[in-house]
């Protein structure tokens, strides 16, 4: 590790006096407490959260998909790859309960945080910082997706690099696993894998020499390419899908989008202070000052051209998918912030290498001079910026978790503990819109009549089978309904009933408005069987 990148990271030292093992039982009490930390934040974190949409359609997708074949089916119009929905599947094989999943997503963060914490180069106070940091304790922990296993993955990778020399199957298997957890961990194992091929063709220009049999490469090559294109497969929208319209992505440019898509990359590091998209000078000073950071980076990594290489696509690919396809959310861009801390992890790794000084010297001495100088700069900042992110990320991470135990992240659980508490789930029930419904199938473990569909179901898939329907399209099928059924039935709907048929006796029971999800509010309403004249 060079002077550069221990004034950043640097491992743990001992302190003066200290013996090597006292200094290992100390590291072992402090990976065990903070590790043991994470994992009751985790529980207190679940028990107290209000799982939405995104996390019980998945759920109910893996429940009640009736067979594997079935399940893949369903999951093309999901918009991720299936490795989360098997773990669902064969949790949902041993409980119906959601909590399953919930446990099974803690479970996840704590061994990643164990990991990370065990084996990962930084300073111990950089790796508080990043554990309690808001992707790590907050999206990834507490809000049951697939990025918790995706960063399992990414942080398994980096502890096995260094073995690469010998054997790169190991490698190749996770590369496997993090491109079938979600799109941002495909292009990130895409990045790694041609980054491995990258080191492998340099070879001795950056000092790097692989023991590995020719064999075992093309069969860890094999592996990382059957890892793609299955990923791939399972990305690709049927004709009739709906989700992020489809296929269609975004190729003609255009200068505020883009300025917009650049953004993420600031949102990504400094979460406390983000732009408003609707303000165009806002966008425009986040977009310049998300280049001066990702430039920074750049020449920080200069002297090491894998890590560089590798922070440099990586950052890339993730931000012409932001472009093209998804402006997204922190959970979804913030893998920008995952592939600086695994470019900071990657180059403790390597020498300076001689590649960097023989293209420096073919530069025009001011330009030489210039970047020389550029370069002292970030070395003499570097770790003071990345305190200041990973400060961004502790106040961010402890202001997500604090208001998850205080606001409800949707009013779904507490709809659901109404209906049960009131014994009105005996009653045929009928949600619109469907979407907002799935969660309250999740917690009541049942099925309810969506007539965006015009059926009974529990998760919902955005094909042409579905359609949107008004609120007086839904009110014309419940009248059908009460006269077939000739029972009462439970309306919900997301939004206050404004009006009340003549012909229909509608009695409100109950509303639930708090829910930091703006759409996730839910109104009850009784509809009782006798129809009028």
């Amino acid at each position: 590790m060079d002077d550069s990148a221990e004034n950043i990271l640097g491992r743990d030292r001992l302190k003066s006096g200290l013996s090597l093992h006292v200094f290992f039982r100390n590291h072992r009490q402090f990976s065990l407490a903070l590790t043991a930390l994470v994992f009751l934040l985790g529980v207190v974190g679940i028990l107290n959260h209000a799982m939405w949409r995104d996390e019980l359609n998945a759920w109910l997708v893996a429940r009640d998909s009736s067979s594997v074949f079935e399940l893949f089916a369903n999951i093309k119009y999901e918009g991720h790859p299936g490795l989360w929905y098997l773990c669902l599947a064969l949790i949902s094989r041993v409980s119906h309960n959601p909590l399953g999943m919930q446990i099974f997503h803690v479970l996840l963060g704590t061994i990643s945080t164990y990991f990370f914490v065990t084996r990962s180069p930084f300073l111990r106070w950089q790796k508080v910082l990043f554990v309690l940091g808001y992707l790590p304790i907050y999206e990834y922990l507490v809000i049951s997706r697939n990025y918790a296993i995706g960063l399992l993955t990414i942080i398994l990778f980096c502890v096995q690099y260094p073995q690469r020399e010998k054997n790169y199957i190991p490698l190749a298997l996770l590369l496997f696993l993090m491109s079938n957890c979600n799109a941002y961990c495909l292009f990130i194992a895409i990045s790694l894998g041609i980054t491995l091929v990258l080191e492998l063709i340099l070879g001795k220009k950056i000092n790097y020499q692989s023991t590995a049999t020719l064999r075992n490469k093309l069969i860890s090559f094999s592996i990382f390419l059957l890892g793609i294109v299955t990923a791939f497969a399972q990305l690709i929208p049927p004709t009739d899908s709906r989700l992020q319209g489809g296929l269609r992505l975004n190729l003609q440019f255009d200068l505020r989008h883009f300025l917009t898509a650049i953004t993420r990359l600031w949102n990504s590091y400094i979460l406390i202070l983000v732009p408003g998209d609707s303000k165009y000078w806002s966008v425009i000073i986040f977009a310049i000052l998300a280049i001066v950071l990702f430039l920074f980076w750049v020449l920080v990594f200069l002297k090491k051209p894998i890590a560089c290489f590798f922070y440099i696509f990586a950052t890339t690919e993730i931000l012409a998918f932001t472009y093209a396809k998804f402006l997204g959310s922190p959970r979804h861009y913030g893998h920008l912030y995952l592939v600086l801390i695994m470019s900071l992890w990657l180059s403790v790794y390597y020498a300076p290498s001689n590649l960097f000084m023989r293209v420096l010297t073919q530069l025009p001495k001011r330009i030489r001079q210039r970047l020389l100088d550029a370069i002292a700069f970030t070395r003499r900042y570097q770790k003071v910026l990345f305190a200041a992110i990973l400060s961004a990320q502790l106040i961010a991470g402890i202001v997500a978790y604090t208001r998850n135990l205080v606001v409800p992240y949707s009013a779904s659980r507490a709809t659901a503990q109404f209906i049960q508490k009131e014994h009105l789930e005996h009653l045929f029930m009928v949600g619109s819109p469907d979407l907002v419904m799935a969660p309250l199938c999740g917690y009541l473990q049942r099925q309810i009549y969506y007539p965006e569909s015009k059926k009974m179901g529990s998760f919902v898939l955005f094909n042409n089978n579905r359609m949107e329907v008004s609120v007086d399209e839904v009110l014309r099928q419940v009248r059908d309904l009460l006269r077939e059924r000739q029972s009462d039935i439970l309306l919900i709907l997301n939004s206050e009933l404004d009006r009340s048929p003549t012909d229909l006796q509608i009695l409100p029971l109950a509303q639930f408005t708090e829910a930091l999800i703006y759409n996730e509010k839910y109104y009850l309403y009784r509809v009782v069987t006798q129809v009028k004249s």
